[in-house]
């Protein structure tokens, strides 16, 4: 029982060291960090712009805290500090609205308990360039050829030849059948005359 007393009590106070480890950082080192800048960082908005503003992680003193915009140049156009209604915000305000061109915020961030943060963000003020279409052109349909109709084609058929009466015969087999049987016969009865010449006379 008594070992167990002083036991319990170096837990408590490894406790509360671990507690107190994880929560004074928080509570002693402020940080006010940009957070939501307008016009956006790396932004393209239309001109004019009458106003640059950044919202913060926590809230700042007006003392040291300072928000300066300047152009192309390195000339200042504008500059402002926290917002009297809004300590976790910085406005500047240009004396005339700014104009198509590049323009770099440069901020300085004091929080409440001193800590200083400080960055910068870029914008251009112009008019966006109009995209171009990449679909090409749309090609109208070549009209389908026209196809001659039926009777308009060329016959394929043989010509008939005509005949000597004036009419038209038939195909070229048709006029060569009659030939071959003339030929048959012519041949047939020469052979038969041969045979008859050569065979020797009867006898009485």
């Amino acid at each position: 029982m008594m070992l167990q007393n002083p036991i319990r009590r170096v837990a408590k106070l490894v406790l509360v060291a671990a507690i107190a480890v994880l929560l004074v950082p928080g509570l002693v080192l402020g940080h006010a960090e940009l957070e939501t800048p307008t016009p956006a960082d790396k932004s393209l908005v239309p001109p004019p712009v009458a106003e640059v503003s950044g919202i913060y992680s926590e809230a700042m003193t007006p003392t040291g805290s300072s928000l300066v915009v300047k152009d192309t140049s390195g000339a200042t156009v504008a500059s402002g500090t926290v917002d009297p209604e809004d300590d976790t915000r910085m406005v500047a305000t240009p004396a005339t609205p700014l104009s198509t061109g590049t323009y770099t915020v440069e901020w300085t961030s004091v929080a409440l308990d001193g800590h200083v943060e400080r960055g910068s963000w870029t914008f251009d003020v112009g008019i966006a360039a109009p995209s171009v279409s990449s679909a090409p052109p749309s090609v109208a349909p070549s009209a389908a050829p026209t196809v001659a109709p039926a009777t308009l084609l060329p016959s394929l058929a043989p010509t008939p030849v005509p005949s000597a009466d004036g009419g038209s015969t038939g195909s070229g087999s048709d006029v060569l059948l009659p030939i071959i049987v003339a030929l048959i016969i012519l041949g047939a009865g020469a052979a038969y005359l041969l045979s008859r010449r050569n065979r020797p006379p009867d006898a009485l």
